[in-house]
């Protein structure tokens, strides 16, 4: 089931609100999370029912793993809480190894002794990767004793929290588990907290339905065509800079309705998107785009690396690890590896950059005094031209796009089919072809480079039982309305399609 759907804004969501409010007031807090789990599941069913026991079962291996560790650790067993976490960590990645990446090798292994792949590709899990990497936090935060006391319910709730369950945010079991509490979580009673929810729900909405999926009518013709052939140097341009706009709107939007379904319910959840575009630098890019992937992979592997410690040479390997295995995470295939590579190369050259503008004065000053937005164009540049080899299907289409972004001919685009639009007044504007394709990037810049991000246009705090002093006034009650009612115009001519990080 996808939140950008009519089945589940006016039929899941209602009758899971009215479901879990009915359960707190008839037998308290463990009963609405008993059914908020329930639905969670159903939710999870809708997809494909038959992986459901695949997803208990790991549920149920892990919250036993996490009770070995923490039993070792209650006995000061440090060596058999190190043995438990060791086998936790593995059963995890086999799970994960055998379903996302056991085609892929086995496939490249038949290529190199040019044999056909042993078995057909198995079909992945919804969630796998997302739910594998809080599986793996929860453990090491067990062992490293910062999770709160909990039960079977409690940690079947952090796992399967629906907002969450699919995409992410990542979420750590200590700050949404201590928010369970009715009592010291002050959203239960804040009626701001709702209309803040709202908000979210309609922006994230908004994002996916109305700018992600109208900008995938520039990006994916031009993707499929350079499978077979070249395409002209403007749809190359035009389908990079659209992916780029369509894969920040469709994740920061399903990023934004999470944070928005969640809230509705009375828990926060983390930042993951931060304007990401408007970084300066590749570094400062990582630290607002896919922020709680960002800090998976700070503090459970470039950090448990080596991090910085030990000079720049071991931090240079350090981040090339850790990138390569960011990509690979995103899929099993040559274009993420090479996507992931080509990130930690450019984060190489961003640290070598800073350091020699702090070992010369000069050239420091200069740089510095450098108009900012130059900073944020060659940052932007950078991330647009790697997503190419992210999006691509293989790395022969990859390279056709990269050849034609390259000038050589008459600025011609190809011809642009007709999709499906809400008609009217923008008729021209939303017609699938080339002009229309240059005026929403255009809309799309100006959105990533000029607005303030949803959280911010609300102070959105996502600090666990923190008082919560957001803003919610008229003009955010009007920006809900509006991007509801978009929404749903364009909902209503045009099924609904997949979030991206589905696949991932």
């Amino acid at each position: 089931m996808l939140f950008n759907s009519f089945a589940f804004i006016f039929v899941f969501l209602p009758l899971t609100w009215i479901a879990a409010t009915a359960a707190q007031r008839l037998g308290g807090v463990r009963l609405e999370q008993a059914a908020i789990c329930v639905a969670s599941l159903v939710f999870y069913a809708m997809w494909d029912v038959r992986y459901v026991p695949i997803l208990l079962g790991s549920i149920g291996a892990n919250f036993w793993l996490g009770r070995r560790i923490l039993q070792a650790q209650a006995r000061h067993d440090n060596r058999a809480a190190g043995r438990w976490l060791a086998a936790g960590v593995a059963f995890n990645l086999l799970v994960l190894g055998f379903f996302k990446y056991a085609y892929f090798i086995a496939s490249n292994l038949a290529a190199a002794w040019d044999a056909s792949p042993p078995f057909a590709p198995i079909v992945l899990p919804l969630a796998i990767s997302f739910v594998t990497f809080q599986k793996i936090a929860y453990l090491v935060d067990c062992r490293d004793g910062t999770v709160l006391r909990h039960d079977a319910l409690n940690y079947l709730f952090f796992v399967s929290f629906f907002p969450q369950l699919i995409a992410g945010p990542i979420v750590h079991h200590r700050p949404l588990i201590a928010q369970v509490d009715r009592k010291a979580n002050p959203l239960f009673a804040e009626p701001a907290a709702r209309a803040a929810a709202l908000f979210f729900f309609a922006t994230g909405l908004f994002k996916k339905v109305v700018l992600a999926d109208s900008l995938a009518r520039y990006a994916t013709p031009v993707f499929e065509l350079a499978r077979q052939s070249e395409p002209s140097s403007a749809g190359a341009w035009q389908a990079t800079l659209a992916y780029t706009l369509q894969l920040y709107f469709d994740f920061s939007g399903y990023s934004d309705m999470a944070i928005g379904l969640a809230l509705f319910f009375g828990f926060r959840l983390p930042i993951n998107f931060s304007s990401p575009y408007q970084a300066a630098s590749l570094i400062d890019f990582w630290r607002h785009w896919h922020m709680t992937l960002s800090a998976f992979l700070r503090d459970y592997l470039y950090i448990p690396l080596g991090g910085n410690r030990a000079g720049s040479l071991q931090r240079y390997r350090n981040l090339l690890i850790t990138m390569l295995l960011a990509g690979l995470w995103h899929g099993a295939g040559w274009t993420f590896i090479i996507w992931g590579a080509a990130h930690g190369a450019l984060l190489l050259v961003n640290h070598a950059w800073r350091a020699l503008l702090d070992s010369t004065p000069l050239l420091g000053a200069i740089w510095r005094a450098s108009p900012r937005v130059l900073h944020v164009g060659v940052t932007f540049a950078c991330v647009a031209l790697a997503w190419v080899v992210f999006r691509a299907h293989d790395l022969t289409t990859a390279g056709r796009i990269y050849t034609a972004l390259l000038p050589s001919g008459p600025w011609e685009a190809p011809g642009w089919p007709q999709w499906p639009h809400p008609g009217g007044l923008f008729e021209s504007f939303l017609a699938a072809r080339e002009p229309a394709g240059w005026l929403w990037i255009g809309l799309g810049l100006a959105i990533v480079w000029a607005m303030p991000n949803t959280a911010r246009l609300v102070a959105y705090d996502p600090t666990p039982n923190a008082p919560w002093r957001g803003r919610v006034g008229l003009a955010v009650g009007l920006l809900t309305g509006l991007a509801f009612w978009a929404a749903l115009k364009w909902m209503a001519v045009q099924p609904p399609t997949e979030f991206l990080y589905f696949n991932f």
